[in-house]
């Protein structure tokens, strides 16, 4: 499962700068007025939330969920404020801030405080509706037969297993989380499309689009040029992962289930190389390694880790998280690490989230202090997920022998395209479900839902498409209209690591992981961490790269 940047019912959550700077006009001191009062009232509550939140993911107590509710509450109410809305509307039309870093500020405090100004007691609602399903997806426990399961262990019986009836049991087991929620899904979505109304927007998720600076149409004609370049290359990849599968279960292709494909939503790709990639990494010391890696390139993370919850118990969200706690140093990562591929993955790919996060400049104001983007943030954190099937990072940091090297490296790098791609088809998927479902909440769901992974990634629906296996996807739930940041976070990370490695470092892309190259890592804190929020996420990836975000690099390196 891919990480998620913690995203609440806002666009961007902290906000102000907690040191007074210099002012070049009276309207840049008025709205630093502004700023700074917010600052006094918000900052408390935002602490209090996040560490809420924290305690809530990683115990599950049902005093935690109460106490998150409450610190999402208090924020809410105070981004419910008319009369500061109106003051950083006035100061948005009349366009006299002059200094850049504080017409930054301006916006991000208006996209957060726009979505407040629906009525409070419906955003209190959806918060604590929210919370309620949170709660729900982390305490679930698949029931197989006899057995409770977590998600982990569900995971493993569908990338292990070669029986059919084993296999099913899983995937209906888990998919039950969805039958537990998806009376509280149609139930946001019709608060949440309420709440847009209000604010003058035709549904959520146009609402969630604009406040992410993200032109509609643009947005659309970008997902329909990515479904172009990937479908025939998925197509082909397709029919060898059914060989492969049918294989596995002795069965014939036709007879292939959603459960067959190893994976909860065939978001991953199963081997069809022949080389389980698992087997090195058993036994492996996945924090050891993540250490070594990220110090190999001059951006150590020994810190995070001692912070961070890495290991399954019992009330813990399953998922990968990472979190900056205070915007001042303590920023954790949430795991459940089992020495295999899929958390040596991920587990490079939260600590990614979280080294961008260490390395913002600490001038930068606190309103800024954050990722750019979730798109930035979330490339950032697969480019360096993605490293555990790169040569250079086998080789020199896994340390594979010469017998194994060989095996390896073509099988991950083959697994590694089929990732991209199939990933890329899985977010078509995603994307195109809560558009139609913000759009017309009463359709069939699970119609549309099935419709859109046979069209997106070739799959057959279970004996029936009357399934709210839809709801079973946390993301669509808790972290709505986001889930395009992966993919588009991939076109980034696609593009930089390209600019890394052909401009910084004079190399191919597919040959380094900048292990051992400091150049790699001083380019990333300096012309990507560093800024932080002081520039849109279009505005970064100019400055980064040299041109705006393109699909260029992604089908140059993936798409075969």
């Amino acid at each position: 499962m891919r990480s998620v940047a913690i995203a609440t019912l806002f666009f961007v959550a902290p906000v102000v700068s907690n040191t007074a700077r210099g002012v070049s006009n009276d309207a840049d001191a008025a709205f630093s007025a502004i700023r700074d009062a917010y600052l006094v009232k918000y900052k408390p509550l935002w602490l209090e939330a996040q560490t809420a939140w924290w305690e809530a993911n990683t115990t599950g107590s049902d005093a935690a969920f109460d106490r998150k509710k409450a610190a999402d509450n208090a924020l809410v109410t105070l981004h419910a404020d008319h009369g500061v809305f109106a003051q950083l509307k006035s100061f948005k039309d009349a366009d006299r801030i002059s200094e850049p870093a504080l017409r930054r500020e301006l916006e991000v405090m208006y996209t957060t405080f726009k979505p407040g100004q629906a009525d409070p007691d419906l955003q209190k609602q959806i918060v604590d509706i929210a919370n309620d399903v949170e709660q729900t997806f982390n305490t679930h426990r698949s029931k197989v037969g006899d057995k409770s399961l977590t998600e982990n262990e569900v995971r493993e019986v569908l990338s292990k297993t070669g029986m059919s009836t084993e296999a099913e049991a899983a995937w209906k087991g888990y998919m039950q989380v969805g039958t537990k929620v998806e009376s509280r899904l149609r139930k946001l979505v019709e608060l949440r499309n309420k709440m847009a109304r209000e604010l003058g927007y035709k549904n959520y998720h146009a609402m969630r689009l604009d406040l992410q600076e993200i032109d509609e149409a643009a947005f659309f004609a970008l997902f329909a040029e990515l479904d172009e370049l990937t479908r025939e290359p998925f197509s082909r990849l397709k029919r060898d992962i059914d060989a492969a599968q049918a294989k596995r279960f002795s069965i014939p292709a036709s007879d292939l289930h959603p459960w067959h494909f190893g994976d909860l939503f065939f978001q991953d790709a199963p081997d069809t190389q022949g080389v389980n990639l698992d087997q090195f990494f058993e036994g492996a010391d996945l924090i050891a390694l993540t250490k070594k890696y990220y110090a190999g390139f001059g951006l150590p993370c020994d810190g995070i880790v001692a912070r961070s919850d890495l290991y399954e118990r019992p009330g813990k969200s399953p998922h990968a998280f990472c979190n900056d706690m205070d915007r001042e140093g303590d920023i954790r990562v949430l795991c459940n690490v089992k020495p295999n591929l899929y958390w040596a993955d991920t587990l490079l790919h939260e600590i990614g989230h979280a080294v961008y996060d260490k390395y913002i400049r600490r001038d930068v104001p606190f309103l800024l202090r954050t990722a750019s983007h979730s798109i930035t943030t979330e490339g950032i954190a697969m480019m360096f997920g993605a490293m555990v099937k790169n040569k250079d990072w086998l080789i020199n940091v896994r340390e594979l022998d010469a017998s194994q090297a060989d095996e390896m490296v073509h099988a991950a790098a083959a697994a590694l395209r089929a990732e991209k791609v199939l990933f890329s088809r899985w977010t078509q998927v995603v994307v195109h479900f809560e558009h139609g479902m913000y759009t017309n909440p009463d359709q069939d769901l699970g119609k549309l839902w099935w419709g859109l992974k046979k069209r997106f990634q070739l799959l057959d629906p279970p004996e029936t498409v009357n399934r709210p296996d839809y709801a079973a996807k946390v993301h669509i739930l808790t972290y709505p209209v986001y889930y395009h940041s992966y993919l588009m976070g991939d076109l980034f990370a696609a593009q930089v690591h390209d600019y890394i490695a052909r401009t910084v470092l004079n190399t191919d892309p597919a040959e380094t992981s900048f292990y051992g190259q400091r150049a790699a890592g001083v380019y990333l804190r300096d012309k990507v961490f560093g800024p932080g929020n002081l520039y849109s996420w279009n505005e970064l990836t100019k400055r980064a790269t040299g041109e705006p975000l393109t699909a260029k690099y992604f089908a140059r390196r993936f798409v075969k």
